[in-house]
Order: structure tokens, then sequence, then C-alpha cells
């Protein structure tokens, strides 16, 4: 071999060592130099084109790649990289012809039939990419990517059986495979659990048992399907004229034997229960325990038979916020078990748990002294400890780590700062894991079927969150690659739980600060993305909060809104006039016994509505959702008016089910961002926006 040859050789293989481990302007460079010697040269010209390709400078990678396949035409690999290329620069037919270049060539090329199947969908052509990914599997029965995709598109058409099996065989392969738990809570999200029975649904409670121990996901989305595997129908039937019998429910085995259920703890600690019939449930076998502790007419060891129970009914109650109903004759109880613990020098931990399913332990001084630094040997009753006691002692230290702009001094604001600091909104334990991914990607997914074209993807972002509240949203809002977040409320409380779980799940590209939106003029400051959704209806003039967002928005900027729809809420509105009427204070006992009303009124269609409002099921929610000092609503022709005003381009609304439903009635509209459309559609269609109009602005000037 020559000796410039064997200098090429190690150039190239040191170019290619740099390459793997990221070291992209050194492989740059030692390519080019191969080509300086050698512009002919098959390897260094594949591999400079797959570099650039890599970075997404597909101008500099297509005259390479295309010089490659000159000299190689029948290479599988250039040909399937030129495949990606075409596909990347939107060219999905060139795409399409390259793919199958490579599997003329080689016909097991899995990696061919999988970017052909990409590509296919992006197409939509479902049925010819599922043949494709179908393909997949043969030649690779354990590829993971081919399964995940599969369950995607087959949830999409609506064939949710075989989604499921390819998803579970996914998940088998690798139980932390992140884009299959989340494409499967997704699908539960979607779909609608029948008939299931003790015979025939032990497969379905242990996936559910699976995905409830995970802690990266949000289970709420999860709730209306797995409360079926509490309780069969036929259980619930007995159940029921057990109660209806006033019966102690202790006392049936059938009962005994549901509360052991380690998903039914499980649901309780993890998810917010939205149930009618479950809610009753657990409030008689809440007041059954108080009361055996009370007349100690039972051994405690029959009581420590269900302590995981009473714990995880403790968490339950504390995410809600206590928002089930109590008695007279329970709330003295409870006091009387308060003192008697707060007086105990033992730490009894049935006891404590009881109590805490009737009121937070960290309203007792004493009681969040005994148990601050307290170990126990039940991990579960910790878990208790902690979002009980030691978190709220967090918060309140977390509150002088956080920075204020100017006072709050308009008098609407200070109502609703007063609503927030009582009742933070919302109270969360777990959300879903979102995987780092440029802006645009995210906001072309938000926005589909439109897209947004722009060669600065890659730039770093300063992100705006106006009215962050807890913090719930911004797990997702982190993912936004190469930025900067700033979250402002004007609660401090909401701003120490949001800082808490940030610390919490790792979290560090999230600044807080403590203000009004009407001071936000006053930060000196621009963004190049803002997001304020559930806010601006809650200001005492929205559109003057509106334009300070828009002058601290960069031009060119995104902004994405969340509104409160006036059609959408007639049930609301209806309901906030009884409340005026009759003097509902916002008091948790009057909160409870208004809930009871609305429950129990199976005669006014707008109280039944509310039943099924996932916001009726919390106390922060309640007060949020029917009880909130200030609101607005609008209309799509007030939205319309608003966006012509400001000069505003409405990129497109985000609930991707409405999408699918409008472009049945509309498909002429390709981008669904016809506003005159919509606004005949939710005529017809009234409660599509009952979560709010949630929608993508760009600001043109």
């Amino acid at each position: 071999m020559k000796s410039n040859d064997l200098k090429i050789n190690e150039k190239l293989n040191l170019a290619i060592e740099s390459h793997k481990n990221k070291q992209f302007q050194l492989a740059e460079k030692l390519y080019k130099e191969i080509l300086f010697f050698n512009e002919d040269h098959l390897e260094a010209n594949f591999q400079l084109g797959t570099l650039y390709s890599q970075l997404q400078n597909f101008k500099l990678a297509k005259p390479l790649l295309t010089k490659a396949h000159k000299l190689s035409p029948k290479s599988p690999n250039i040909n399937l990289h030129i495949g990606n290329l075409f596909l990347s620069t939107g060219d999905p037919l060139g795409a399409l012809n390259f793919f199958e270049k490579v599997i003329q060539v080689q016909p097991n090329f899995a990696l061919a039939h999988f970017n052909k199947g990409i590509t296919l969908y992006k197409q939509k052509k479902y049925q010819e990419a599922l043949r494709s990914l179908e393909r997949v599997i043969e030649i690779e029965p354990n590829n993971i990517n081919a399964l995940n995709v599969l369950g995607f598109i087959l949830q999409e058409v609506g064939e949710f059986k075989k989604s499921l099996a390819y998803l579970k065989k996914s998940i088998n392969i690798n139980p932390n495979n992140s884009q299959a738990i989340n494409t499967l809570v997704n699908l539960f999200k979607f779909i609608e659990l029948f008939s299931l029975s003790e015979n025939n649904s032990s497969d379905l409670t242990e996936l559910f048992l699976f995905l409830f121990d995970k802690n990266s996901i949000d289970h709420n989305a999860l709730f209306n399907n797995a409360k079926k595997l509490i309780f069969f129908e036929e259980t619930k039937n007995i159940v029921e004229q057990l109660i209806v019998k006033n019966e102690l429910l202790l006392n049936n085995n059938l009962v005994k034997k549901t509360i052991k259920k380690k998903l039914f703890h499980l649901i309780l600690q993890k998810a917010l229960f939205r149930d009618k019939f479950l809610e009753k449930f657990l409030c008689h076998i809440r007041k059954e325990f108080l009361f055996l502790i009370k007349n100690k007419n039972k051994d405690e060891n029959f009581l420590k038979e269900f302590k995981d129970f009473i714990i995880s009914f403790a968490e339950q109650s504390f995410l809600n916020e206590y928002l089930f109903f109590q008695s007279d004759e329970e709330i003295k109880i409870v006091n009387d078990l308060k003192t008697k613990i707060e007086d105990d020098k033992n730490i009894n931990e049935l006891y404590i748990s009881v109590l805490g399913c009737y009121l937070p332990l960290n309203t007792s001084e004493i009681i969040t002294h005994k148990l601050a630094k307290y170990t126990s040997k039940c991990s579960l009753f910790n878990d208790l400890v902690k979002i009980q006691i030691k978190d709220s002692i967090l918060e309140r230290e977390l509150k002088s780590t956080i920075s204020s702009l100017d006072n709050v001094t308009d008098s609407i604001s200070k109502k609703v700062r007063e609503q927030y600091e009582e009742n933070p909104y919302p109270r969360w334990r777990y959300a879903d894991s979102v995987p780092k991914n440029k802006f645009l990607t995210i906001l072309n997914n938000d926005i589909k079927p439109n897209k947004i074209i722009s060669k600065d993807n890659n730039l770093t972002r300063k992100v705006l969150i106006a009215g962050c509240g807890t913090g719930q949203h911004l797990v997702n809002i982190s993912s936004y690659e190469n930025s900067n977040i700033l979250a402002v409320d004007l609660s401090l409380s909401s701003l120490a739980f949001a800082k808490r779980k940030m610390q919490e799940l790792n979290i560090s590209n999230v600044e807080f600060l403590h203000s009004d939106i009407l001071n936000l003029k006053n930060l000196n400051e621009k963004f190049s993305v803002i997001e304020c959704v559930g806010v601006l209806h809650h200001l005492k003039d929205p559109e003057k909060g509106l334009k300070i967002l828009l002058d601290i928005l960069e031009p060119k900027g995104y902004l994405k809104l969340g509104l409160y729809s006036e059609l959408a809420r007639k049930h609301i509105v209806e309901t906030r006039e009884m409340i005026k009427k009759y003097n509902i204070k916002t008091t948790i006992l009057d909160i409870r016994k208004f809930r009871e009303i609305v429950k129990n009124d199976n005669d006014n269609k707008s109280f039944q509505k509310l039943n099924y409002n996932y916001d009726f099921y919390s106390t922060s929610n309640v007060r949020d959702l029917i009880f909130h000092v200030q609101e607005h609503r609008y209309t799509i022709p007030n939205i319309t008016k608003l966006l012509r005003k400001y000069n505003l381009e409405f990129l497109g609304f985000t609930n991707s089910s409405n999408k699918k439903m409008y472009s049945k009635h509309y498909p002429n509209d390709l981008e669904c961002t016809s506003l005159e459309n919509w606004n005949n559609f939710e005529i017809i269609n009234p409660d599509i926006f009952k979560q709010m109009y949630q929608f993508w602005l760009k600001k043109n000037d």
C-alpha cells in the first residue's frame, strides 16, 4: 500500500471515530482534507454527506451524497441516506424511490422498510405504511421502533386492539420504553374498556399495574378505564345495595377483597378519583374506619389489615384537597382524634393515616413537628409524610428564593391572587415524561395539519409562561431544546409548588418570577415564545393583558393562548348564577355541601354536566371552575376581531380530536385554520371547546 493511501486511511479512521463521538468540527476538517487529496474518495464523500445531514445542513449534504451515489449506485447505505435526505427536505416521492432501490438490492434491509413505512405514513397512506412496518417485524421480530410506530399508526386509524398488542410486545422487550408507554397512555385516553369481569381482566390488570407503577406518566389519563378494574359491574351492584341498605361494608368479604387490591391503592395514590359511585363508596368506607377507631369495637389488627388502603386514601384526600363530604358527626370525631394524636407521645401510624383521610396533617403544628424527621419501617407511610408534611415545609422555604416584580395594585388581580394562595391550582403528583425536541417540531405537532417552515429551528429561545400555576404545564415546555424559560405567576404558593416539582424532576432550564401579568411591561425583556393558557380571561381587562404580552413578544414570535368558550360554558354560567343567588361561599364546607346538591340533582341539566367535568373533583379545580372571582368568555368571532386588530396570524387549534372531527365536515380546509368554518362547527357542536380554545398565533410585525 502506498504511504499516501496509508495516511488517508488513518485520517479516515480518525474522522469516523470523531464523527461517532460527536466531535463534528474535527470530523468535518478531516473528511475535507481527504477530499482535497482525492475528490472521488467514496467513503469521505459519503461520511461527510451524512455528517451534514445529521446537522440538518441538507444543502451541503446533497452534492456529497449524490457524488457517493454516482461512485457506488447500488450501495444500500448510500441509497438509504439519500432517501432520508429527500424525506427531510420534503420530497417523499424521491425518498420512496431510493428506499425501493435499497429493497431491490437487499430485500431484508429492515431500516429501508422502516423508513419507507414512515414516508408512506407522512403521505397518509396508512395501509401501505402498515404493510412496510409489518415487513420490518417479519425481518426483525423484536424491532422496538417498528413496534412503537405500528402501535401509534394503528391507534390513529382506530384499530385499537392491534395497537395494544404491538405496544404490549414492545414493553415486554423493554419495560422502560418511554415511547411505547406514552402511546399506550394515549390509547387509553381514547378507548373505553367494557364487559370486564374477574375472568377476562387479568392481563389488563397486569398492564395497568405496570403503568401505575411508573412515575413518569400522568395517571389521570388512565383513570376512566382503570376504575373499571376496581369494581366489576356485578361487584358494583352488590356494593350499591349495601350502601342503600346502610349495611357495614367492612363486613362484606367482597368489599374487603376489593380494598386490598394493589391497583386500587396505586390509583388512590396517583390519580384524581372522578366518579360519583366511587366517591360515595370511599366516603362510606372512610366513615366506617373512623367509627372503628372511636368505638374500639374491633381489634387494631383488623385495621392493620387495611393499612395500605387507608394510607392510599389519605394520599387521595390530599390530592383532591379534602373535597369529599364530611358530616358534622364525623368532623367532631375527627377533631377529637386530632387532639388524641397530638397528646400521644407515641406515633400511631394507623390513627394518623385515618386522620389524613379527613384533614391535611400539616394543619397541625404538633403533628408536623412529630413527623418532620420521623422515618417509618413502612415506605408507604413515609410517602404520606413526604407529601403531607415535608413537601409543604420545603415549599415554605422555597418562597423566599423566588424574586418578585413590583407590587400587585389591580383590585381584581388581588382577589385572583388570594384565591390561588388559598388553593394553588392544580394540585398534581406526576406528569408525562416528554423527550427533548426542537420548538418548531413541537409547534408543528400542535398545529398539524398546518405547518410552519423556518430556518431558525436551532436557535436558543427565550420562552415566557405567563401564568404557570403549579407548573404541570412546565413539564411539557421544559422539553423545548435550547430554551430558557421564565415562569411567572401571581400566586407565590403556586410558584413554590412549581419550583419544588421542577427540582423533583431535575428540570433546570426554568426560572421563576412572582408578578402580575400587568407588571410584565416593566420587565425590559423580549421573548420569542409566550404561552398564556387559562389566564387572560381572569383579568379585569383581558385585552390590556394581551397588549402587554404582545409588547414583550419579539417580531415574528409565537404566542399560545387559552380562552374560555361562551358556548361551551353555558352550564357553568347557570351554575355561577345559582351560587351567587344562594350566596354560597368559597369555604371548604360550602363547596362540599354545594357539590352534594349538584351530584344529587338529577333534573338540573347544568348540574349533570358538571358531574362529568374533570375539574369537579378537587377543591382548587372546583374553585377555578365555578367559584372563580373573575371570568370572561369568548366566541370565535370575538377572537377573530382581536387577531385582526393586532395583526396576528392564526396557526391552529391544538386539540387533535377536534381537528379530526372538523376535517370530516370541512375537508377542503387542509390546514384546519378557517375561523369562519370553526365558528360554524362550534355552533353545531357547542361542547367541543369545553377545555377552552387553545391555539397558536404568530406576531406578524
